[in-house]
């Protein structure tokens, strides 16, 4: 009996989260060279795994990624873009053990504004928290389970230098592009073109479309015990088999549930996460030989 064709992906997003990955992911989504699944964060290669309540958020075995990827014959770039994998220590190395030609997607941003936009993204549950509280306890949880997927892991994803050094010594510069997510918001056509270019395949066919629309905007519930109590009433299972994926996206960021969030600024927070960045950057910056005010835009 004939085998079947295992087929991987040949580049990857690999993060950091809240950097533009989910932008870059539509606009390559819609470039006809492309292909991306529906899901847009697998997390196959991560080496934690997810507890129960989590593992719909991963595609935990071999064929059911396959199954992801159905489709892709005859596309020149076959992608996976899943932020987990720039943290995890052995994502770099599991990936290049199957795909070892693949070519790597790292976005950056200024990592205090990172961490800020992934509390305003996650405050749907951390609303009672202050940036600086949900920091601490945030620390606390990761101390005692060590479980990234328990964690929100505020403050360990914006530490880049050696999250980049593993994909640089592991794929080389060559295969590895690095983005910054400031450029992205400035010129996101002349960003996802660069992309495009290390991925071979051609800028010029990109949906410019796609680049006027917001992509995974930070938005809490108008109403909060209404919305866990729907949450709680219509568990994701049931919601992923009765709902239609229209109907799913439009929950999703319907402005009759949601409202855009901007809290104010923590400056406990910010002084506390730029004592511990700046050491951090100023490796990166002799890692990469080049400086990088852009992931400092906000401290001063």
């Amino acid at each position: 009996m004939k085998k079947k064709r295992v087929v991987w992906p040949n580049f990857y997003i690999v993060g950091a989260p809240r950097c533009g990955t989910t932008s870059v992911w539509a606009y390559l989504k819609k470039h006809p060279q492309v292909f991306l699944p529906k899901i847009k964060e697998p997390s196959y290669f991560e080496t934690t795994p997810p507890p129960p309540d989590l593992k719909h958020l991963c595609v935990g075995n071999l064929e059911a990624y396959q199954r992801l990827y159905l489709g892709a014959a005859g596309y020149k770039a076959i992608g996976d873009a899943s932020t987990g994998y720039l943290w995890d220590r052995n994502a770099p190395a599991k990936i290049h053990e199957v795909s070892p030609g693949a070519r790597i997607v790292i976005l950056l941003r200024d990592p205090v504004e990172r961490a800020y936009s992934q509390y305003r993204l996650l405050a749907r549950s951390d609303m009672d928290l202050t940036f600086h509280e949900a920091i601490q306890h945030d620390n606390m949880v990761f101390a005692e389970t060590g479980n990234c997927w328990k964690a929100r892991m505020y403050v360990a994803r914006g530490c880049y230098y050696a999250q980049v050094r593993r994909y640089l010594e592991i794929f080389g510069e060559k295969q590895v592009g690095i983005y910054l997510y400031e450029d992205l918001q400035k010129d996101p056509l002349g960003v996802t073109s660069a992309i495009c270019r290390l991925l071979d395949v051609d800028p010029l066919l990109l949906d410019k479309s796609e680049f006027k629309r917001v992509h995974n905007a930070a938005l809490v519930p108008r109403v909060k015990w209404l919305y866990d109590a729907a949450r709680k009433a219509l568990s994701h299972k049931v919601r992923e088999k009765i709902l239609p994926t229209f109907a799913k996206k439009w929950l999703r960021t319907t402005p009759l549930i949601y409202r855009r969030y901007k809290p104010a600024r923590d400056e406990r927070a910010t002084k506390y996460l730029q004592s511990i960045y700046e050491p951090d950057l100023c490796r990166l910056e002799e890692l990469l030989g080049r400086k990088l005010p852009e992931l400092r835009s906000t401290w001063f």
